[in-house]
């Protein structure tokens, strides 16, 4: 009989739904949690794993119906996309068997709240973040004493965090609320199951891992289109053409299916894709998703995609959980997902059903990325994950935690190290450690103690908590509002805003273009513009390469071995071609050699360890070479190199003895001398001085010295904490110190040599959106063809007047027809206005700032003429950029034109490089 542990009720419920056999988790773990004991399940997306958490546990509340009053289990999500999808679906058996089911997290409306707090759902559907505001509310707090069950779906997402550090902290507040509760895991993907399992639990309860390799057909291929070659298209999207050939390539797989998910690694990148899809063809049905849109855009393109009105979303990691979306039967991945378990859980979104083939597609040009991505799918078919531990004892988790026990009452010492020693993450932490936070806590008033290790909440300490509930890293944030519609688009972080926005500025969200109208203290109001803008950026968006990955891609390229990696032709001729033009000159950097390349005021270390590898090494190599030459070395590093960029010449025997002069069991140390007073670790304690309460979440950067601040808490556990969080999250110690020993042993050799191609590689071409370097002279003709057909405005900064004209009608020396002036600015027709600027004597710090562009403008055109007028027709270059072009060196027609597109590409990609 199937489901022969279920009630006849819920069994009808699945039915109706078209579910009439348990799949092979459900029947392994529906008994085992009716007998009440912990679990883990960890088995592949698609096959029911929330079915089986929540049948057992809904036909237990159901055959138990009115013994308990309150919340009987809670089911926890890290994505509030999750709860809403879990909500309709719970909703549905609840109705069937008298079940009330509720959500709540940051969107709930009061309403909803109250009627929570009077009436309480019997499953309720939360996020970690919600769950700390649970305890805060005295009929809340009763509520939770009815607690039976608390379900953890994607518990990966978690596990290895400070925001999981944090629920695992109120995981063991409940336990003193409501007594001894059933814990249960589930996730799809985990590099090491035990280790989840202990986060689940904590180190005294015992915990059950029933791990589930349902079989699901892999077909996980990496392909490498070719460019694109029609230079209109390539100046009308003002993009790379190897990148529009992915876009076209992309273009053909999703109108050959019927729904597709088109990951890509950061949201700029989305909105870059989307943008550009837009302004090639309004009527293709795709549209972007990620994060930082508003809850009203993510639901609508949600919508719209379940329903089929949308053939493909271009999305980040906000869809690659569980979320349902419907049917997908494509999922393209735009260059290497960077992870073996982000590919797997993003491709399992594909076939999201037992026993269909799950088929997705990566997609990269660059040589780098290629490699990778084979390495990757790869691993994926074999089920290689990686796994990082997550860093033990986050004092800013303890801080936070300390206030947030204040919230429910006086609490005790005694108390609260039961607490956080029962939660896996703090297993280790001493009484003294909490002690010295709850010090400093003490001392700018978020906490008051007692005598006898007893503590209070304070009124700061109130307001602190509300503003600090999550542990997710935060910057202020803005709202974008439709000028038109009033309709929120979504947010922009501060630091885009700080050195991007003004207004007639251009950038890109929701997959358009949108000109900045107005600016106001906590929002931009804006228009829709047909043009390219700039991209936002937003915190958080990097994703590290594993040194597991970075090292197989050192191995692929030493033994060439391309028929063991699911890839098409292209990718093979792109990769043998790279490796190739290496061999003719230079030394091949391999998983078993480091080359130490030098050039004119540059040194690159290619080294195929890994981002955070690269990174620690990286800033060892710099902080030496610096402090023995005693001038500055810039550093950027990627997963396969380490540029260091010189002030000056440097011997190249000076530099190889300093980078081979750093030997085994001394990375740590020297990592931390490297730190202590790098404004890297200064930016770093920001955050962390929040989390601690030191700065108020919204407190205006302009009016703080940073530097005081942080040297006014050396010693302190949130200094602490700060140097902590750099070694363990932003470095990789361990495996830093294992190249070491091998380059050391001479396991791995060290060559030297002059710069190579695959050195240049990291200069030359970014990962994500990069620039024509040599786009070739038809794609140069194009553009100039265009520049020559826009609308400028000839402006006299005499008398005021202006004159509408042709770029290509130009004259070659500009002359006011009605004062004979001479100081002419051209200007696009969003910039008209501005002329009004020359006759006011009150001008706004912005308003001056426009008026010198306008003089800068007519001396360029009074100067260079028909050029300068041509450099200013180009898509977000002012005067500024179009001096740089000016100035430069053009051995033809084709060099100059190509400075201009190249200057347009920066622009969009990211304004600061320019005016």
């Amino acid at each position: 009989m199937p489901f022969p542990d279920l009630c006849p009720e819920l069994v009808s419920a699945l039915n109706e739904r078209g579910i009439t056999e348990p799949t092979p988790p459900q029947a392994d773990v529906i008994p085992r949690i009716l007998k009440g004991g912990n679990i883990l399940l960890v088995a592949p997306t698609g096959i029911g794993k929330t079915e089986a958490a929540m049948l057992p546990i809904l036909n237990t509340i159901r055959s138990t119906k009115g013994s308990r009053t309150g919340f009987r289990c809670i089911y926890i999500t890290p994505l509030r996309a999750l709860n809403r999808d879990m909500l309709r679906r719970m909703e549905e058996y609840g109705k069937a068997l008298g079940i009330t089911v509720g959500v709540r997290h940051g969107d709930t409306s009061q309403a909803e709240r109250n009627a929570q707090s009077q009436h309480p759902p019997e499953i309720l559907i939360t996020t970690p973040e919600t769950l700390q505001v649970l305890f805060t509310g005295k009929r809340l707090l009763q509520h939770l004493k009815a607690v039976e069950w608390v379900v953890i779906d994607e518990i990966h997402e978690l596990s290895n965090t400070e925001r999981g550090a944090q629920l695992s902290v109120a995981l063991e507040r409940l336990a003193l609320v409501a007594g001894e509760y059933q814990r249960i895991g589930l996730s799809a993907t985990v590099g090491d199951p035990q280790h989840v399992a202990n986060f689940l639990v904590g180190p005294r309860r015992r915990v059950e891992i029933r791990k589930h390799d349902t079989f699901r057909e892999f077909d996980i291929h990496v392909e490498s289109p070719p460019a694109m070659d029609d230079p209109k298209i390539i100046d009308r999207l003002q993009g790379d053409a190897d990148i529009i050939g992915v876009m076209a390539h992309a273009r053909r797989i999703i109108e050959a299916g019927q729904s597709t998910l088109f990951f890509v690694n950061t949201r700029e990148t989305a909105e870059w894709l989307s943008a550009r899809y837009h302004l090639w063809d309004e009527s293709f049905p795709i549209e972007v998703h990620h994060g930082s849109l508003s809850k009203e855009t993510r639901m609508e393109v949600e919508d719209r995609f379940k329903r089929e009105d949308l053939r493909a979303l271009i999305c980040t990691s906000s869809l690659e959980l569980g979320i349902d979306v419907g049917s997908t039967d494509m999922v393209i991945q735009y260059n290497s997902p960077r992870q073996v378990s982000r590919m797997i859980q993003r491709a399992g979104r594909a076939g999201h059903r037992v026993g269909e083939k799950i088929r997705a597609r990566i997609l990269a040009t660059a040589p780098d990325e290629v490699a990778e991505a084979m390495v990757i799918a790869r691993r994926c078919d074999s089920k290689e994950l990686e796994f990082w531990e997550g860093r033990p004892c986050p004092l800013s988790v303890v801080a936070n935690q300390l206030i947030a026990m204040t919230m429910s009452g006086q609490t005790d010492m005694d108390t609260a190290f039961r607490i956080f020693s029962g939660a896996w993450p703090f297993r280790d932490i001493s009484r003294q450690e909490i002690g010295e936070v709850l010090e400093q806590l003490r001392s700018i008033k978020l906490v008051f103690v007692d005598e006898g290790d007893t503590f209070k909440r304070s009124r700061k300490g109130m307001s602190y908590f509300y503003e600090n509930i999550s542990m997710i890293p935060d910057e202020r944030s803005y709202l974008v509002r439709d000028i038109g519609t009033r309709a929120i688009i979504g947010t922009l972080d501060e630091s885009f805003v700080a050195s991007f926005a003004e207004e007639y500025a251009m950038f890109i969200a929701k997959g358009r273009t949108w000109r900045i109208v107005e600016m106001r203290e906590d929002e931009l109001l804006v228009e829709e513009a047909r043009e390219v803008g700039s991209v936002p950026n937003w915190v958080g968006s990097d994703i590290p390469v594993p040194y597991e990955v970075a090292m197989e891609v050192g191995r692929m390229r030493r033994l060439r071995n391309f028929s063991d990696y699911p890839c098409d032709d292209g990718c093979v001729s792109v990769v043998r071609k790279y490796l190739d033009d290496q061999d003719e000159r230079y030394a091949m950097p391999t998983d078993k050699r480091v080359t130490i390349e030098v050039g004119d005021r540059l040194a690159i270390v290619n080294c195929c360890f890994g981002s955070r590898v690269n990174e620690t090494l990286g800033k060892i190599y710099s902080a030496l070479l610096t402090a023995r030459f005693g001038e500055s070395v810039g550093m950027t590093a990627d997963p396969y190199r380490i540029i260091l960029e010189l002030p000056r010449n440097m011997k190249r025997d000076d530099i190889v003895q300093t980078i081979t002069s750093v030997k085994p069991g001394t990375i740590e140390a020297l990592s931390r001398m490297t730190i202590l007073n790098s404004s890297f670790l200064r930016w770093r304690f920001v955050f962390v001085a929040k989390k601690f309460g030191i700065i108020e979440k919204n407190a205006d950067h302009r009016f703080m010295n940073f530097s005081r601040l942080f040297d006014l808490h050396r010693d302190t556990p949130a200094y602490r904490e700060a140097v902590s969080k750099v070694l363990w999250e932003d470095l990789d110690i361990p495996n830093t110190e294992k190249v070491v020993s091998m380059m050391s042993s001479g396991d791995i050799e060290v060559v030297p040599g002059g710069i190579s191609s695959i050195g240049l590689e990291g200069i030359t071409r970014s990962k994500e959106l990069m620039q024509p370097v040599r786009a070739d002279h038809s794609i140069l003709m194009a553009l100039k063809k265009r520049l020559e057909g826009e609308t400028l405005f000839a402006s006299c900064l005499n008398c005021g007047s202006q004159t509408r004209f042709r770029v290509e009608d130009a004259p070659k020396r500009f002359v006011c027809p009605h004062c004979g002036g001479n100081m002419i600015a051209v200007l696009k027709g969003y910039e008209r206005e501005n002329i009004k600027l020359v006759k006011h004597q009150e001008l706004s710090e912005q308003e001056r700032k426009d008026r010198l562009r306008l003089s800068r403008n007519a001396n360029l055109v009074n100067e260079h003429g028909k050029r300068a007028v041509i450099c200013l027709a180009g898509r977000g270059i002012g005067p500024d950029a179009a001096s740089r072009i000016l100035r430069s060196i053009h051995v033809d027609e084709d060099d100059f034109y190509r400075d201009i597109m190249n200057a347009e590409i920066l622009y969009a990609k990211n304004k600061r490089f320019w005016d």
